[in-house]
């Protein structure tokens, strides 16, 4: 699956009331794993760097108001706890001094916990400069008045044409952009249909839009609950598909990191002992062995008990070989 993420997501990460920073760590792993392919071209990254200080700043000065008011009705001024509000308040707003200008420092150092993710991110991309062709048709398409982005800006007509030349034919693609330049005026949370009809001829494929980053994850990954789960399910998936001991061993040691698996995910582990035979044959290894009888004493659910007795049978026949070995 082929996701474009437009700069204004990445700095909406940075607003008070922005998404949720797993939202983006979910994105990244799952690229990672493999399981989306995102399309994020140098015009992206120099967007949000010119961009960022200015976002940062804004919100900056957004928390810096949440200061505790000290105005007080004539009638309320001579009540008994009138000194116990203003040390909270003294206490509130110095707080919120402190914390601003620990935020400002991190901000200036590029230490913020949304500077960590979206470096991660950006290190997943070479930097390649503005290919000139695509720059001239970006140029021809502002002149004209044809979609996406603004009549003062190149930047969405410069990713457009940078998708429609780098994702690949018959491929779909889906949009994740918060601002108005690719959205529909007629039908909100759809694609502009110039820019719908324009994709479909020239890549012959499909391409939706989704207003920001838990949309699209609700709608493909809707059982995808932390970031964590993601590594999860990619080590299950490395399990099932073993082609070799050595990528078996490397699996263990990934699902090894996890104390607890629901049931889908017992069920999924116990037919990976069962019917892949690189995992299988080597069920005596200590590592494998000992996963093994993890996954079995997890197992609660009658149905899945009755699926795992192969299983069950496997680890007696390595106890019972261990044992003769002994004698």
């Amino acid at each position: 699956m082929n996701i474009f993420i437009d700069t204004n997501i990445l700095l909406d990460l940075y607003h008070l009331s922005g998404p949720d920073l797993d939202e983006l760590k979910k994105i990244i792993k799952l690229h990672q794993t493999a399981q989306i392919k995102i399309y994020l071209p140098r015009q992206v990254k120099d967007e949000f760097y010119r961009n960022r200080e200015r976002v940062v700043k804004e919100s900056i000065e957004l928390f810096e108001k949440s200061k505790a008011s000290s105005s007080l009705p004539n009638m309320a001024k001579t009540h008994d706890r009138i000194p116990e509000l203003r040390s909270l308040q003294e206490t509130f707003n110095q707080l919120v001094k402190d914390i601003k200008a620990d935020v400002t420092l991190q901000a200036v150092e590029n230490r913020l916990k949304a500077d960590e993710l979206i470096e991660v991110l950006f290190d997943q991309f070479k930097d390649e400069a503005l290919d000139q062709e695509i720059f001239v048709k970006a140029r021809v398409r502002q002149q004209i008045g044809n979609p996406p982005g603004k009549k003062d800006s190149l930047g969405d007509a410069i990713n457009w044409e940078w998708l429609i030349v780098s994702v690949p034919d018959l491929e779909d693609l889906n949009i994740v952009s918060g601002d108005g330049d690719f959205e529909s005026v007629l039908t909100p949370g759809v694609l502009k249909d110039f820019l719908q009809r324009e994709w479909e001829a020239s890549k012959r494929s499909e391409i939706r839009l989704f207003k920001g980053l838990p949309e699209l994850l609700k709608e493909y990954f809707p059982d995808i609950k932390l970031s964590d789960e993601i590594d999860k399910k990619d080590a299950i998936m490395k399990l099932e598909s073993s082609y070799n001991f050595s990528a078996t061993h490397a699996a263990i040691a990934k699902l090894n990191k996890y104390d607890e698996f629901n049931e889908n995910e017992q069920l999924r582990l116990v037919n990976a002992f069962i019917e892949n035979q690189q995992v299988n044959w080597i069920l005596g290894d200590e590592d494998v062995f000992e996963f093994a009888k993890k996954l079995l004493g997890q197992i609660k659910n009658v149905a899945i008990q009755i699926d795992a007795v192969p299983l069950e049978a496997m680890i007696a026949e390595v106890l019972k070989a261990r044992n003769e070995d002994a004698v």
